[in-house]
């Protein structure tokens, strides 16, 4: 028997909503962002830089910013108790990392890279163009964070060094391991279209994937690669995941218990995020292949897939509305994709 989704409780503004409304850049709500190179941005005086908030799927686990460089410029130095995982949606430049007492580490990027930020440690972020812009989208846990703890002192400008997260001088780089099947842990990740996953032959034919810790993160995240005439099965899971598109083209289709759904078409740089126990599937329409890059859960180091969430459901293909998979046939038909039509088990 599946229970009703029980209505909103509004008790008024969190910690959350009040650091947001201070820093005054714009919100996005919803489940779907067409572009996160297109957004409207506002001036963000913490980052220095211009920026938006990403507050998808109606939740307050997570969330995801969008930060633009001007040319030949930089971020101001950031500090903060929450973990966060970067792709670079445009442009190339680099980021120094250090800790108090340690040396300053700094690394290259270009658009398509994925790293993340060693926890509470410094940084600033340099835009290596004199012409053009750069944007970095980011997926952070500071909405838990803040409003666990509701001190924004206490997660801005907290002194602590974590020593065992930092790999100091030329190890930062180095420190690159493939640990086991479709698991990797690294630092930086140089571009997530060129990275080789791994197949993943119990998903389907040709499907290959790849689960990372980013600079030892709790934070998850991974990389999956969709060939042609591929999709996967309806799916729903807990609240906080963040999908950014990375190759390819087609849509996906989101829909509540209840409710009608809703089919969203996706490119490079469509971000989406399924609400809590929203169903959700995946579906290619590229005459290629299609890569999203998912930023949800915790890493593998640190108990992903270990304990399975007990809301996680997935609809078996005999079991979904067969209108459903006859429209995705008549779309790679219209887009004359010529190929097999296989469905992943997600």
């Amino acid at each position: 028997m599946l229970l009703p989704f029980r209505e909103h409780l509004d008790f008024g503004p969190t910690p959350y909503d009040l650091l947001q409304a201070r820093e005054g850049i714009p919100i996005v709500k919803g489940n779907v962002v067409s572009d996160v190179t297109t957004l409207e941005l506002g001036k963000w005086e913490r980052m220095g830089g211009s920026g938006c908030y990403l507050n998808l799927s109606h939740q307050q686990q997570t969330d995801a910013y969008v930060c633009e460089i001007p040319p030949g410029g930089q971020t101001l130095p950031q500090r903060h108790l929450f973990e966060e995982i970067i792709y670079v949606a445009r442009g190339y430049g680099a980021t120094s990392v250090w800790q108090d007492g340690a040396g300053k580490v700094t690394f290259e990027w270009a658009q398509g890279a994925i790293f993340a930020i060693p926890l509470n440690a410094s940084y600033i972020h340099y835009n290596g163009s004199r012409d053009d812009a750069v944007r970095l989208f980011a997926g952070t846990t500071c909405p838990r964070m803040i409003n666990i703890f509701h001190n924004e002192d206490f997660i801005f400008r907290n002194p602590f060094n974590f020593r065992d997260r930092f790999h100091e001088g030329d190890e930062f780089l180095r420190y690159n391991k493939h640990m086991a099947e479709r698991y990797w842990e690294t630092n930086l990740v140089p571009n997530v279209n060129q990275f080789a996953l791994d197949d993943f032959p119990m998903k389907g034919k040709g499907v290959k994937h790849m689960r990372f810790t980013l600079a030892d993160t709790t934070y998850g995240c991974h990389v999956s690669e969709f060939p042609p005439g591929c999709r996967s099965t309806f799916h729903r899971h807990g609240p906080g995941a963040v999908i950014i598109i990375t190759q390819g083209e087609g849509y996906v289709v989101l829909w509540k218990d209840g409710e009608e759904r809703q089919r969203h078409e996706f490119k490079v740089g469509t971000v989406y995020s399924p609400d809590d126990l929203m169903w959700h599937g995946h579906f290619n329409t590229d005459k290629g292949t299609m890569r999203h890059f998912a930023i949800r859960g915790d890493s593998p180091k640190y108990s992903h897939d270990r304990f399975r969430n007990p809301l996680w459901t997935m609809i078996p293909m005999n079991e979904e509305p067969p209108d459903i998979h006859r429209e995705y046939v008549d779309v790679l038909k219209e887009k004359g994709v010529k190929t097999s039509v296989s469905v992943v088990e997600d």
